[in-house]
């Protein structure tokens, strides 16, 4: 059986884990009652399903989603005292839908609206927009300056593409260095193109500048980021990894 993960409530994050079965965690002594109809004949994405049993647990509505500042989403009832940890799905005629990563998606795009425009460096669409996509990225990471090397492809496509500064090696890395100088330059797009490819920058950073990849990497790491290139599409929906022109180009057209 997996631990069960417990919240710390001191410090609002998840972290010790203890065993389902551990004697201080008491069962409920719930009536023994039929269990509803509908979870006695279950269907889950047009499919009918056995169950081997149903037990009522001692868990009432209503029941709240909180998401902590560190990105931890969790759900719990209004007492705070039982408290589910996954993702919530809504099993609906049209298939399982799921709700905590809906939310998520929202939640992501609601924060990168909030980027102030200095700190991204944004490559426009040629022509008109068809998409979006926003990249946590790092200078000296191989597979970002892959993914630069399409940058033209894409904004040709019609595809604008929004840097956000996520040194990998931390805020006081020479790679977290070179993008606030990056961001702090008279041409931001064109010192990031030069940065990918190795070339120098003379410009220093003002504390602005510093200030704003500090609050990139800040960002990434509330997203869950473990790796660079990140990609958030139009829809919020994330991935992590170096993606072909053409294949992020149809992924950003399905995200519309």
């Amino acid at each position: 059986m997996k631990p069960l993960t417990l919240l710390c409530a001191a410090g609002l994050g998840l972290m010790t884990s203890v065993p389902a079965l551990a004697t201080e965690i008491p069962v409920p002594d719930v009536s023994d009652t039929a269990p509803p109809a509908a979870l006695q004949d279950l269907t889950i994405n047009s499919q009918h399903v056995t169950t081997d049993s149903v037990r009522r647990v001692d868990l009432d509505g209503p029941i709240y989603e909180v998401r902590l500042r560190n990105g931890d989403t969790f759900y719990s009832d209004a007492q705070g005292r039982h408290m589910v940890v996954g993702s919530l799905y809504d099993n609906g005629p049209n298939g399982l839908i799921n709700v905590t990563e809906q939310h998520d998606r929202q939640d992501r795009l609601d924060q990168l609206d909030a980027i102030p425009e200095e700190g991204t460096v944004d490559y426009p669409a040629q022509g008109e927009e068809i998409g979006r996509i926003t990249v946590f990225t790092d200078t000296t990471c191989p597979y970002c300056q892959r993914l630069h090397q399409d940058i033209e492809q894409l904004t040709a496509a019609g595809i604008a593409v929004r840097y956000v500064p996520f040194p990998r090696a931390g805020t006081h890395s020479s790679a977290a260095t070179q993008l606030a100088q990056v961001l702090c330059s008279q041409s931001p797009t064109d010192a990031m193109t030069r940065a990918f490819h190795g070339e120098p920058l003379k410009p220093t950073p003002v504390k602005s500048c510093i200030t704003a990849v500090d609050d990139g990497f800040a960002l990434g790491q509330r997203f869950g980021v473990q790796g660079t290139p990140s990609i958030v599409l139009s829809n919020g929906e994330m991935g992590e990894g170096y993606v072909p022109a053409q294949q992020l180009i149809q992924a950003i057209k399905g995200a519309k």
